[in-house]
């Protein structure tokens, strides 16, 4: 391991819909048990998954504790610890955002889920964010541009290019993504990676729903080029640790560079 190199841990959860309690007690025995690591990254609605009824009630009453045991962790870790929870705005609108706690009781780093998904009624209950966010992850010569997203986001290419041109090397995706999708989530993770020369951080939900939908696993951390460096695998709750160094995504864009070519009133 090398100076410039970051663990990441992806925290595949099985989530009990509408427990948000259960779920914030399993996510912290599984983080607390996981290897050493500099972020810990959990799935897309850890705390509820889509129980709809329940995510204004949720969000008053669970999501503050909800990200006190995030930070609880990034502090106890000494690590970044993110994954994505309902929160109510200062407007009093629902989002889906993802919240990066930060060790030290820094601040946290939160996103807005952008693309809300129809097909699980997103859009009748959330309000979409309007912004790309990024975070410094890590510490000195280990640290890393990164850029943070949910699930959906992953079918929108150009949301993942504008994060590229404006530095990042690291892609974090907080995702519950079903199937039969499966394989079109693996194909977008190492689309997203190897178009930008960035690795990419997705952890994904495993296991049934409450409603019969079961979600696919496979989290996953892609490198630069596109190759899958970690696979969780689509049945079990797990957590599996990979590495990234931005070394190698400053390596890969002098070697080859692609963002650099783009081409004005053709690409953008």
């Amino acid at each position: 391991m090398s100076e410039t190199t970051l663990r990441i841990a992806l925290v595949q959860m099985a989530v009990a819909d509408g427990a948000p309690e259960r779920n914030v007690a399993r996510a912290e025995s599984l983080v607390g048990d996981a290897g050493p690591a500099d972020l810990y990254l959990l799935p897309e609605l850890w705390t509820t998954g889509y129980a709809h009824g329940t995510w204004r009630d949720v969000a008053r009453r669970h999501t503050p504790a909800a990200v006190a045991a995030m930070q609880r962790l990034a502090d106890a870790r000494n690590a970044w610890v993110g994954g994505s929870v309902i929160t109510e705005t200062a407007s009093g609108a629902l989002a889906n955002r993802l919240w990066l706690a930060q060790p030290d009781g820094r601040a946290p780093v939160c996103y807005d889920k952008a693309h809300l998904f129809a097909a699980m009624d997103e859009p009748k209950h959330l309000t979409g964010g309007a912004q790309r966010v990024r975070a410094c992850i890590g510490d000195g010569a280990r640290a890393i541009d990164s850029a943070l997203s949910i699930c959906f986001d992953l079918r929108f290419p150009e949301q993942y290019r504008r994060d590229a041109v404006d530095g990042a090397q690291l892609f974090v995706v907080s995702s519950e993504w079903p199937h039969p999708r499966g394989e079109a989530l693996r194909l977008f993770a190492r689309a997203r990676a190897a178009e930008n020369q960035a690795y990419l951080a997705l952890c994904n939900r495993v296991g049934p729903a409450a409603d019969g939908a079961v979600f696919c696993g496979g989290s996953c951390l892609v490198a630069p080029n596109g190759e899958v460096l970690v696979d969780a695998g689509d049945s079990d709750e797990t957590v599996v640790v990979g590495e990234v160094d931005r070394a190698v995504v400053d390596r890969y864009r002098a070697e080859f560079p692609v963002v650099p070519l783009r081409v004005e009133g053709v690409d953008y």
